[in-house]
């Protein structure tokens, strides 16, 4: 990804808290200038015990073809690799490939291709609410089955269940702490000081990580603030990671219009060469 001024970001400190492709996502910074700091806040970890998977698997096997919303490809990944190991793989993969599937983003889609599963419908907004949305205008007869996203969506959940629909869910993988030595506490009270120019969150539960660092630091309202009105800026990869900025009454966050890792250092450069023209 090229902008016509490579080196926007001269002076300014960008923060990483991604773990996953962090150092993909730095180096693109650093190419346009930046000063960069790794603080990875949250890591993809699976599940110590894959028992309510395998039970999941078993269920959607012994129900047959139903509804299914798929929220990440990593996820449907995974829960096919611990049926794989259970001897349940070839039946699940069949059930998928009959029931009527839905997808949250183009990445989960993606996965679907890939394993020749029929996809019935992708959402465009990134948030599981939108697929329940589709689901509830024409309820279905059978199970809908729920492919968490490391947390449970339970107002999502609920509103399905609301709806007199049988609801089961699968969580093949959880969000685990990346956090090593103080990175986090560095972070926050870097923000708190002004010393931090953007913060980068590619996933909904990094911002509330940072937040409760920000917390135990003693510093929380101080990093609202730098968050809110400056000199902070947060960059959410989209609708769902910027959530909780919001909640939090941070709504000037930068968000790109592509859910995607270039998309968003672009937004970051755009942004700065906005702020540098004023």
């Amino acid at each position: 990804m090229r902008t016509s001024q490579p080196h926007v970001l001269a002076g300014r400190t960008v923060a990483v808290t991604a773990h996953r492709r962090a150092s993909e996502q730095g180096g693109a910074f650093e190419r346009h200038g930046a000063r960069v700091e790794y603080a990875p806040a949250l890591k993809i970890t699976p599940l110590d015990e894959d028992d309510d998977v395998v039970a999941a698997a078993r269920e959607t096997v012994a129900s047959g073809p139903g509804t299914v919303l798929v929220t990440t490809g990593y996820g449907l990944k995974r829960w096919l690799a611990v049926a794989q190991e259970h001897g349940l793989h070839d039946e699940l993969l069949a059930v998928l490939r009959a029931s009527t599937v839905l997808a949250r983003g183009a990445k989960a889609r993606g996965q679907l291709q890939a394993l020749e599963i029929p996809c019935a419908y992708t959402g465009s907004s990134g948030r599981t609410a939108e697929l329940v949305d589709r689901v509830l205008e024409d309820p279905p007869r059978g199970t809908v089955t729920v492919q968490l996203h490391g947390t449970a969506d339970h107002e999502q959940l609920e509103r399905l269940r609301a709806a007199a629909l049988s609801v089961r869910v699968v969580a093949p993988y959880r969000w685990a702490s990346a956090d090593e030595g103080s990175r986090l506490a560095e972070l926050v009270r870097g923000i708190a000081a002004g010393e931090v120019d953007y913060v980068t969150f590619t996933a909904a539960p990094a911002v509330d990580a940072v937040l409760d660092a920000a917390r135990e630091a003693g510093c929380l309202d101080t990093v609202v603030t730098a968050l809110r009105d400056g000199p902070c800026t947060a960059v959410a990869i989209g609708p769902v990671c910027v959530q909780p900025l919001e909640e939090a009454g941070i709504h000037n966050a930068v968000v790109p219009e592509r859910f995607r890792l270039g998309a968003m250092v672009k937004a970051v450069c755009d942004h700065a060469a906005a702020a540098a023209s004023r």
